[in-house]
């Protein structure tokens, strides 16, 4: 590999870009192919087994299902096509692309469900003590725990670390912030974004919509029918006066949805993974001249993997994958594949760089060579394998520019007047809820350590309730210990 990292030094440089420039392509293009055949044979094999494992007749799983068969399709059509003609590429590219976008439409219901069922967790957690006969230690609640969550807080060196542990904390602390100080923060936390590029500060304003139950996507209420039942009767229930029939029933039905989207997720998120890994099969094939062994190997996995999907994937049949003969051929594979997967995936992150670089510096190179199309697929394929599986593969212009103090406060002012308009209808103990996981969210707004345990002291010794503070020191010592 020093030869690919001599050519993006040279790039880096302006030199001999005639030669280089293809030669940079060709080279990424080829580690990207291979990289891709492998991660795709393994996630194949693995996914095949996860589906066999699903329910894909229920209403839930079909458009998953239909979802599967249409990326079977453009598989078969990628490993068996003779010659790599532009009307098989551009099929591909066009499914890939709309089941990309179908995959990202249900996601965004899943997040929906994932975060208000987070917020009746809380909810259902602050209560559970009602019913439990335990002794409440009340000295350690107002002398020792405020000593022990700064120790927690404070006993890692690394920045990054006390800053989400700072949140984790701010998260379970009993709320009782009114709204005005609870808007404050939001608008301390949004004046940190001025001068950030537009897009970040949409992105933040969407997270903390979604954290806050005020995003509901498309199809939130028909796409996962048995969760919105669970999910409406959770929603629909009276807290403040709560038998403990009603919260055994209401605690069981929150763990059969909280498990239905998390088994939801696991799927939809490998899924992508298949769809990035294919996706970049197809933008890096056409460039790539002959096959390694590797490429060879993963390609038997993909096409036995391939086969049983046709035969009886979905069919909630137990019958193993392939024959012997394949499991032998497969495992035999996996084993051929250790560490090549780690050290491609290192050399390839130690030159993207140059894509960027060259499409930035050297658009006229580019077109004199015919590598723009090249370049802009190799720029698609490292968003592709950067581990955001759901990033947009194409940058918004618009989104790159920088916000202004008036776009941040515009944004800030809509969030708030959302927040507050949702809080008007909403039971205070949900409200809390809302307030806490929102505030996880957003920058840590502490400016010193004892802002910090000011504000711990403070939200412990307001909260008079009996069952929420035993409740909050269970889940406190829990993140303590974890």
């Amino acid at each position: 590999m020093k030869d690919l990292n001599y050519v993006t030094g040279e790039l880096a440089k302006g030199r001999n870009l005639q030669v280089n420039l293809p030669a940079y392509a060709n080279s990424m293009m080829s580690l990207y192919n291979g990289l891709a055949y492998i991660k795709l044979s393994m996630n194949y094999y693995t996914f095949f087994e996860m589906a066999n494992d699903s329910e894909f007749g229920k209403a839930e799983m079909s458009e998953l299902k239909s979802l599967l068969d249409r990326f079977n399709d453009v598989v078969e059509s990628q490993i068996a096509a003779d010659e790599y003609s532009d009307d098989v590429y551009k099929h591909n590219v066009d499914e890939l692309e709309d089941i990309r976008a179908s995959i990202v439409r249900i996601m965004e219901v899943v997040t929906a469900y994932v975060d208000r069922l987070r917020i009746y967790e809380y909810v259902l957690n602050r209560i559970e003590y009602r019913f439990k006969d335990e002794e409440f230690d009340d000295a350690y609640y107002n002398n020792g725990l405020t000593n022990d969550l700064m120790h927690y807080i404070l006993s890692d060196k690394d920045s990054v670390a006390v800053n989400n542990r700072i949140s984790e904390v701010v998260e379970q602390l009993p709320m009782r912030l009114s709204k005005n100080k609870f808007y404050e923060y939001l608008r301390d936390s949004f004046s940190l974004y001025k001068d950030a590029q537009i897009g970040t500060v949409d992105d933040f304003a969407y997270t903390l919509g979604t954290t806050g139950m005020l995003v509901e996507p498309e199809g939130f209420e028909d796409m996962f029918p048995e969760v919105s039942e669970l999910y409406n009767d959770i929603r629909s229930a009276d807290y403040k006066d709560i038998s403990k029939e009603q919260f055994d029933a209401l605690h069981a039905k929150l763990t059969i949805a909280a498990q239905k989207m998390s088994d939801t997720a696991d799927m939809y998120v490998m899924f992508t993974q298949l769809v990035n890994d294919m996706y970049t099969l197809v933008l890096s094939g056409r460039y790539v001249l002959g096959d390694v062994e590797e490429t060879i190997r993963a390609r038997r996995v993909i096409e036995v993997v391939l086969d049983d999907f046709k035969n009886n994937a979905g069919s909630g049949s137990s019958t193993p994958l392939g024959t012997d003969e394949h499991l032998d051929d497969l495992t035999d594979s996996f084993i051929s594949f250790e560490g090549k997967q780690e050290r491609i995936g290192e050399t390839v992150s130690a030159n993207d760089y140059a894509v960027a670089y060259a499409l930035e510096h050297y658009r006229s190179e580019l077109a004199a060579g015919n590598l723009t199309d090249e370049y802009e697929n190799l720029a698609k394929i490292i968003r592709l394998q950067s581990g955001s599986d759901f990033m947009a593969l194409v940058e918004d212009g618009a989104k790159l520019e920088n916000a202004d103090k008036d776009y941040v406060e515009n944004v800030c002012g809509r969030l708030i007047d959302s927040f507050a308009a949702s809080f008007e209808t909403m039971d205070r103990t949900v409200r809390r809820a809302v307030m806490s996981a929102v505030l996880s969210q957003v920058p840590v707004f502490f400016n010193n350590i004892d802002e910090i345990q000011g504000y711990i002291n403070t939200s412990l010794s307001l909260c008079s309730d009996v069952s929420e503070r035993q409740a909050c020191v269970e889940v406190l010592k829990l993140i303590m210990q974890g």
